[in-house]
């Protein structure tokens, strides 16, 4: 498998990320769910239309989606992002995971994607937590720099 199926398969599998955005001179982050379309290049989050991460993403359209699984596998994707209300993509993509947050399912009009095209990701494969701690506790004993596992940077 290629670095780049590796990063595609990693934001699939991980699914949630922190979608962070430009607000101003600072960064805003918040939790999403994302839909993986490694085929089309792009990854999609459902937002409400009108929402700040709108406004932010018109200004500046750079995003970064950062993944984790909270223990051995990180995921940073940097693309850059356009909000559509394309109805056809919305149903597309839609889950029942979607159905929680709008109850009038996908053809509800405040329902918009935001289409983000990966441009590079940096991953982050480590060990378990268990193989971890020992590493870091047989670094410290003999003043050696632990390897907690590989890092790669790949353009998409």
């Amino acid at each position: 498998m290629s670095d780049a199926d590796r990063v595609w398969e990693i934001a699939k599998h991980l699914d949630y990320c922190m979608f962070v955005t430009r607000f101003g001179q600072a960064l805003r982050a918040r939790p999403m769910s994302t839909v993986v379309n490694k085929a089309k290049g792009h990854i999609y989050l459902l937002t409400n239309a009108g929402e700040p991460k709108e406004l932010e993403i018109a200004k500046d359209p750079a995003v970064l989606l950062a993944y984790s699984n909270g223990s051995d596998l990180f995921l940073s994707v940097s693309g850059t992002a356009l909000i559509t209300a394309d109805r056809a993509l919305v149903k597309d993509i839609w889950s029942p995971g979607a159905q929680a947050f709008w109850p009038e399912g996908p053809d509800d009009p405040n329902v918009a994607v935001i289409n983000v095209t990966p441009h590079s990701a940096e991953s982050w494969d480590g060990d378990s937590r268990v193989l971890s701690t020992v590493k870091f506790a047989v670094a410290l004993a003999t003043g050696t720099v632990p390897s907690f596992g590989e890092n790669k940077k790949v353009s998409l």
